[in-house]
């Protein structure tokens, strides 16, 4: 096993390799201080070279249902042309599959027992009130730095950057009323809403197609700041973090976005199958309540199709505004000293063991997108366990900068100098059962994910991906696998403490 001193020596020659320059100990690149060495010794000075940007794109509460992943029902290709021309890391993990405590994570490079933020509200600034984040990180060191969007999830009045926009989030709400407005109206506005059973009960679900154009969604407005902001600082080096709001509830989109889907040929998964799939032999803590998407009861079949289409069409609709600030990029030349990393927030779960939404410690509530491009990094498709924990050290590994000693994560450089690298050998999560309470840890190796509530007195679940990659087989109860099990109870118990002692 590699340890983090390895990591980041290999980090170190990789930088080298692909033609972007080391800092030393002076904070200076390692090419500048010899080119000061060279005049004062009456030689001609080495040319500077440009350090590269950086353009981090956040996606909220996206999954990996993305064409580039393999998902036949995406239409993505905006992100799926990223993808090809970068890495793709096949298996890249959440530390907290939550909003707030997985920024607070990759914004700091520390594992959610370090931040000590575990809900919506906490600040990182609790547990760590000196700690510096990725983007002050850059913008330390000279480069002109900004966020459009939803980056951080609560204010950080201590990173202060050069360009700072929020999200008009009331927007797409507005949005959506008007939709269920029209649903309920059978399409005519001016006739009132009608009553009937519980309130509200006919409209179960939280998403909807849109008439409206695309400027009146928060997202085209995200997009629109970042092209601007882009223009400001194209003859600088920058760090410009953005974060794009769909398919975060509701999930509404321009209707062409939902007309380019066929509902009927949605691959759905095996709780809505015939035969549907058996919980009993999940802990209570694992299955959480269904408020997010619908708000009444259980989906039916039919809903449940409907709900996905409408995830994908705001995914795709997300990838249009991705798309157009990559085609900004490009018409201003910065694509070639860019780099460009893609990411969502956290895993999504699509009706998997019946859940909907975010906040569980499974592989679909886990499972990130991470798309790395940019100068020097040649395309490829990385299999190696990897987490975004790892994000701030490869971003500043990448762009020749130091790698802070709070940082927890590892730089990936080496891994996409060479897609063939084995990674991780065990990769981390964190949750909080939302109607339990019970702190739940997972810990996910080449072949088994282990999960356990309250250090296993509140249930414990293990998974062979080999045999049952969607987790529909729970062995932890099975006498053979007693050694596994206490054998990663054991791992998870290490990584606690290693983390926390830092």
């Amino acid at each position: 096993m590699s340890t983090r001193r390895d990591f980041l020596k290999m980090a170190g020659l990789g930088a080298l390799a692909l033609g972007f320059p080391m800092v030393g100990s002076q904070g200076l690149p390692v090419s500048q201080g010899l080119a000061e060495k060279s005049t004062a010794a009456g030689f001609q000075p080495l040319e500077k070279p440009k350090r590269p940007n950086v353009l981090f794109l956040i996606v909220d509460d996206m999954t990996t249902t993305l064409g580039c992943y393999g998902d036949r029902d995406a239409r993505t290709p905006h992100m799926d042309a990223l993808a090809a021309r970068g890495v793709r890391f096949e298996r890249a993990y959440t530390q907290f599959s939550l909003c707030n405590p997985s920024r607070c994570s990759f914004l700091t490079g520390c594992y959610p027992e370090r931040t000590e933020v575990y809900d919506l509200v906490t600040s990182l600034r609790v547990a760590l009130p000196k700690v510096v984040t990725l983007p002050q990180h850059f913008k330390n060191a000279g480069y002109t730095a900004g966020r459009i969007g939803k980056v951080f999830h609560t204010a950080d009045p201590k990173t202060k950057l050069d360009v700072e926009t929020g999200a008009a989030l009331h927007k797409d709400s507005v949005v959506l009323e008007e939709a269920k407005l029209a649903e309920r109206s059978e399409g005519d506005l001016s006739d009132p809403p009608r009553k009937g059973g519980r309130e509200g009960a006919q409209y179960n679900r939280c998403y909807a197609p849109s008439p409206h154009p695309d400027g009146d969604f928060t997202d085209y407005k995200i997009a629109e700041d970042a092209i601007k902001t882009l223009e400001e600082f194209k003859d600088k080096p920058f760090f410009l973090a953005v974060g794009f709001i769909r398919p975060h509830t509701p999930y509404v989109a321009p209707r062409r976005f939902f007309d380019a889907i066929d509902p009927t040929k949605i691959a759905m998964p095996a709780f809505y199958q015939a035969g549907g799939e058996n919980r009993k032999q999940i802990p209570d803590a694992a299955l959480r309540p269904n408020n997010n998407v619908f708000r009444f009861q259980m989906p039916s079949p039919k809903e449940a199709r409907e709900a996905r289409r409408a995830y994908y069409a705001s995914t795709s609709w997300a990838d249009s505004q991705v798309g157009r600030v990559l085609a900004k990029l490009k018409e201003l030349k910065l694509d070639e000293n860019t780099i460009v990393l893609l990411t969502g927030d956290h895993g999504y779960q699509l009706g998997e063991h019946g859940l909907w939404a975010k906040q569980t410690l499974f592989e679909e509530g886990t499972h990130v997108p991470l798309l790395v491009a940019g100068p020097g990094i040649k395309p490829g498709v990385s299999a190696a366990l990897v987490e975004q924990v790892d994000i701030f050290p490869t971003l500043a590994a990448l762009a020749g900068l130091e790698i802070p000693s709070s940082v927890q994560g590892m730089s990936l450089q080496p891994l996409m100098a060479d897609t063939s690298k084995p990674g991780k050998p065990a990769v981390f999560s964190t949750m909080v059962s939302t109607h339990t309470k019970l702190l739940g840890r997972s810990v996910r190796d080449d072949r088994f994910r282990y999960i356990e509530w309250d250090d296993a007195r509140g249930g414990r679940h293990l998974y062979d991906h080999e045999s049952d990659p969607h987790e529909l087989n729970n062995l932890a109860e099975q006498p053979q696998h007693a050694a596994r099990v206490a054998q990663m109870h054991e791992l998870l118990a290490q990584h606690v403490k290693a983390v926390r002692s830092k």
